[in-house]
């Protein structure tokens, strides 16, 4: 009963603070109800580049325009990008009659654990894909740099794709996946060295 009373209480003022921040501001939405109001500030959406706000005052701070990264940095976060998501093009883009070559094309892009572990479990693989004679297709949607530096990084990756096989009667069926890959500046080529499913 306590919780359920300390919840009122919290919801309640939330409402109070809401409508005292964003109720009597000449910009704000003119709408009759709370969750109107919460909605116009829950829903705010990306200004076009003419409309920029830094300096603009917005309460309780003021958008400032981040310092471009220098150039260098730029150019390794874009390599870096790049090697995950030639990573994930090969990891999940699989063909019964050439898995071999897809096998090869993995591992020419990988180092360390995730080299070791790839190449021990490759056979097996190489053996499930052809008695269920499958097919498996991925796209990458988007890729983001989680962190990174001079001679490593991590990437998030999700991707679309289908997969076929006997037991789809061959028909194509939609699969999503998000991996987190870890890449290594190895003499100057990124490989991936750690690579992992993430929800």
């Amino acid at each position: 009963m306590a919780a359920v009373v300390v919840c009122a209480l919290t919801v309640t003022a939330l409402a109070w603070l809401m409508d005292e921040t964003y109720g009597n501001r000449s910009d704000a939405a003119d709408t009759d109800g709370f969750f109107d109001r919460i909605g116009s500030v829950v829903t705010i959406e990306r200004q076009s580049e003419g409309s920029a706000r830094a300096g603009e005052d917005v309460g309780n701070g003021v958008v400032s325009a981040m310092e471009a990264a220098p150039e260098a940095e730029q150019v390794r976060t874009a390599d870096q990008i790049e090697a995950a998501t030639k990573m994930a093009n090969a990891f999940l883009n699989l063909d019964h009659d050439e898995i071999e070559a897809n096998i090869e094309a993995v591992k020419a892009l990988a180092t360390g654990p995730f080299l070791k572990q790839y190449t021990a479990a490759a056979a097996d693989l190489a053996k499930l894909v052809r008695r269920a004679e499958a097919t498996q297709t991925g796209e990458v949607e988007w890729a983001g740099l989680v962190a990174g530096d001079e001679d490593s990084a991590t990437v998030v990756i999700a991707t679309n794709g289908t997969v076929a096989n006997k037991e789809t009667d061959f028909e194509p069926v939609a699969r999503t996946y998000r991996l987190q890959l870890e890449v290594a500046l190895v003499d100057g080529q990124w490989l991936t060295r750690d690579l992992q499913y993430v929800r």
